[in-house]
């Protein structure tokens, strides 16, 4: 099972260099959708024009986004030219933003729930304060509420709801709207697969945490100034990189786990049954001999 994970992964991965140009429109749709995110929520709303900004970009956030997902599941299924690509992507745009939603309402529905059972948590006691020495502070210690809570936060939104996400939007793009809905509970059943389970698992390091690595990790910079700018402009792009190809090898990768649904062949009809019955054959045929044999001694 994980050798031939890693080999749909190693498949996926290559193919994404087989399409340059449809990889070059994931590219320009991922940046206008972070372009959008960062203009929305840099713009203030001191005047009418950015209102108008703020509320354009709030609108084309989402449309952006959802765009992006039909493009990535479309460019995930083998043998996709850029032709293709932009056919289906606007084909398909209007079934991934139907089937988003109810995902977007089960993770605010999630998010509400964890806060609320963060507040019904018993609280953690505050430290006492201590006078400061020239020891090291000790580390703080890990409360069971915040791991618990924490741990929610990942499993739920981090690795359950986009499983099921990237299966639905597959099978959208593989299948049509109308099959993914009357085979939903299979499909969402399917994401917890021992195989494709593993590939979401080993893009969600790729997609998930090397981008939350690369952001977060901070380098001594002994020059400071234009070095410390470069680096963080290297570490913006390896982010973008890695969040991109990573959900793009990972959605490639679980197409070829799960191959499309058989196809139902149509028995080929059973040659109609002789109406003169079996008995009524065989004295017709003890006549015939016997007719011979007597036809033969004459």
């Amino acid at each position: 099972m994980i050798k031939d994970s890693l080999k749909d992964i190693g498949n996926s991965a290559r193919g994404l260099f087989k399409n340059p140009l449809g990889l070059l429109l994931l590219c320009a749709l991922y940046l206008a959708t972070l372009v959008c995110v960062y203009v929305f929520f840099a713009t203030g709303q001191a005047t009418a024009w950015q209102l108008i900004v703020s509320a354009l970009t709030a609108v084309a956030a989402p449309v952006l986004f959802f765009l992006l997902q039909s493009a990535v599941a479309n460019f995930a299924q083998p043998d996709t030219g850029i032709a293709a690509l932009l056919r289906r992507t606007l084909r398909d745009f209007l079934k991934v933003l139907l089937l988003g939603i109810p995902l977007i309402a089960l993770a605010v529905g999630i998010i509400y729930l964890l806060g609320k059972l963060q507040a019904h948590l018993p609280k953690v006691e505050e430290a006492p304060h201590v006078v400061a020495s020239t020891l090291a502070p000790k580390p703080e210690p890990l409360h069971w509420q915040d791991a618990l809570v924490s741990s929610l936060w990942l499993l739920l939104l981090g690795i359950i709801l986009p499983a099921i996400a990237a299966h639905l939007w597959l099978s959208t793009a593989r299948d049509g709207l109308v099959f993914t809905l009357k085979k939903i509970h299979r499909v969402v059943g399917r994401a917890f697969t021992p195989r494709p389970f593993f590939i979401y698992l080993v893009g969600l390091f790729l997609f998930g945490l090397m981008p939350y690595f690369i952001l977060y990790t901070r380098t001594l910079v002994s020059n400071g100034g234009w070095v410390e700018f470069s680096l963080f402009d290297l570490r913006l792009a390896l982010a973008f990189l890695f969040t991109l190809l990573g959900w793009t090898i990972t959605l490639g990768a679980l197409a070829r786990a799960t191959p499309p649904p058989e196809t139902v062949t149509v028995a080929a009809p059973l040659p109609a049954e002789s109406t003169t019955p079996p008995t009524a054959s065989v004295v017709s045929d003890s006549e015939t001999h016997e007719a011979e044999t007597h036809d033969a001694a004459a």
